[in-house]
């Protein structure tokens, strides 16, 4: 008798899933959708946001004989989201050069979310530290913003992030520390009162012990 899919380990649930068992797909989709969205959820909104959500189980489950285990599936998936995302930015800025007649805009490394897409409802939070530092985040350079969301959100180490952008992991060290002053004088310019500006800063180590702890960094939201 086969083992239910709640006893198995994500794995074994892709591979199950793989072999055409929806019962696997789904509860595979249960476990890691939180960390799909939350990963999207402060660069993309609405239907974007579902449809990317949707794109990027698709590909995992039709590029899954490429998982060795190698590393976790978690970083898998994330690597995953993370390419299904790029992938609607350079569709987007490819439909904005056709309509400006071969303007394109920002490249992705030079890309502010901030200023070039809807805000999401992500930024929507009942606390006022999590309203600032959602739309801080959003006004750095892209590859800064991911890479402090998914050090601070997903608790990743600098070795996993390299693993999920498929990039160096000095490249990710530095764009830690460069995130983390370009944020403060994001956060410093919109003159936030001492007090509010280091509760600001100290709520990204916050969310990261709540990842620890199992709770979702967005989830009181």
């Amino acid at each position: 008798m086969r083992a239910p899919p709640g006893g198995l380990d994500e794995e074994e649930l892709l591979a199950r899933w793989r072999a055409g068992d929806a019962a696997a797909g789904q509860e595979l989709f249960r476990r890691s959708y939180k960390i799909v969205s939350r990963y999207l959820r402060n660069k993309v909104s609405g239907a974007v946001h579902g449809d990317l959500v949707q794109k990027t189980f698709l590909a995992c489950l039709n590029s899954a004989r490429q998982f060795r285990g190698e590393s976790s599936f978690r970083t898998y998936l994330l690597g995953i989201a993370h390419h299904t995302l790029v992938d609607h930015f350079r569709a987007a800025r490819r439909a904005a050069a056709r309509e400006y007649e071969g303007e394109h805009g920002p490249e992705l490394d030079d890309l502010i979310v901030a200023d070039t897409f809807t805000e999401p409802n992500a930024v929507v939070s009942r606390r006022q530290e999590h309203r600032i530092l959602l739309a801080a985040l959003r006004r750095l350079p892209f590859p800064l913003q991911v890479a402090l969301e998914l050090r601070y959100w997903e608790s990743l180490t600098a070795r996993e992030i390299a693993e999920v952008l498929h990039a160096p992991i000095g490249t990710i060290k530095t764009r830690l520390r460069d995130g983390r002053l370009r944020l403060r004088r994001v956060l410093t310019a919109k003159k936030l009162s001492p007090d509010l500006l280091q509760s600001t800063m100290d709520t990204l180590d916050r969310w990261s012990k709540q990842v620890r702890r199992g709770q979702g960094a967005l989830d009181d939201e």
